[in-house]
């Protein structure tokens, strides 16, 4: 069985949870600057829409002078199949070839020397989703300590900060065990328990008395596709908003569609940058049109500046183009 190689690397999760724990306490100091930063995911195909959009990060990065960034997840996809021909994803090992053909060797230039902090996607689970885990060790700019951790930026020298929490979504969708893409996505989810992960959540948030909260995940709770998105992840990921409700969170921040989406409802603002290597037409649910302010089938991706009076989003493309920008007030 897949699951005994991990046994195998000799990685103790005493290092995994120290390491996690640095990330929590984890302070980046600032003037009076802005906190800019990118956002992208649904990324790793290696095709000419991934580059084009990496090559736009860079430039873009570079001219905010983004901090880091924010990675929603599907990092990997390689679609081959196994002896039974069941569809295989992700990659396999720390040595995998991917890491560097679709990662190291695509976003740099700026982007080579800032964090890349990161969740995993559905896509994930259909390779060795631990081995993202342990690259986080090898790799000065691939942020995954854990599955569910989290960060904390200092906006101004007043004391203004911004906590970002990064949670992997895959283990709340019900299809992903009933009907799973993969076998093997199945065996890893199956040690995974989403109810402790959102009493973890609801935890962390009671207990921030952050300027700006911040939550990051794979799978939208809102998207203008709603109840049309395969496997009823909508429905699924349900059950996290009440927590970002209870604890005033400001945005959520996610991809897994294949577009560039805001959303708002409630008080809570959703961002979507699904778009890192394809844009994608899907069909409109009715019902989910009162909460959509703007949508877009573009690849592209996310600058964001964040101060202490607001967060502001622009939606580009890989032109360079400002396709739409978006305020997020405290």
């Amino acid at each position: 069985m897949r699951l005994d190689l991990l046994t195998k690397m000799g990685v103790e999760m005493r290092t995994v949870c120290f390491l996690a724990l640095l990330t929590l306490c984890r302070w980046y100091a600032s003037a009076s600057e802005p906190l800019n930063f990118l956002v992208f995911g649904d990324w790793g195909m290696g095709n000419e829409q991934q580059k084009a959009v990496a090559k736009q990060m860079e430039t873009s990065g570079a001219a905010i002078q983004s901090k880091f960034v924010v990675n929603v997840g599907d990092n990997f996809y390689v679609f081959t199949k196994d002896a039974q021909g069941n569809r295989q994803g992700g990659i396999k090992n720390l040595s995998d070839p991917l890491w560097q053909r679709y990662f190291e060797q695509m976003y740099t230039g700026y982007l080579k020397d800032i964090p890349f902090y990161s969740v995993l996607g559905n896509h994930d689970y259909m390779g060795n989703s631990s081995a993202q885990l342990m690259y986080h060790n090898l790799s000065s700019r691939w942020i995954m300590p854990d599955r569910n951790y989290t960060t904390r930026f200092a906006i101004d020298d007043d004391g203004t900060t911004a906590l970002f929490v990064f949670i992997d979504t895959s283990p709340f969708i019900e299809s992903y065990y009933n009907d799973p893409e993969d076998p093997w996505m199945k065996e890893q989810l199956e040690h995974e328990d989403y109810k402790k992960q959102l009493a973890w959540l609801d935890e962390v948030l009671s207990q921030s008395s952050d300027h700006w909260k911040l939550v990051v995940g794979h799978h939208p709770i809102l998207s203008h596709v709603g109840a049309f998105l395969p496997g009823d992840v909508t429905r699924s990921m349900a059950v996290v908003q009440p927590v970002l409700k209870r604890h005033n969170v400001h945005a959520y921040i996610c991809g897994h569609v294949h577009k560039l989406e805001y959303l708002q409802q409630d008080s809570i603002d959703y961002y979507i940058s699904g778009a890192g290597a394809t844009g994608k037409v899907y069909v409109d649910d009715p019902e989910m049109q009162e909460s959509v302010v703007w949508t877009s089938d573009d690849a592209g991706f996310m600058t964001v500046e964040l101060t202490a009076s607001q967060m502001t989003s622009k939606f580009m493309n890989t032109k360079g183009e400002i396709i739409y920008t978006a305020v997020t007030k405290p």
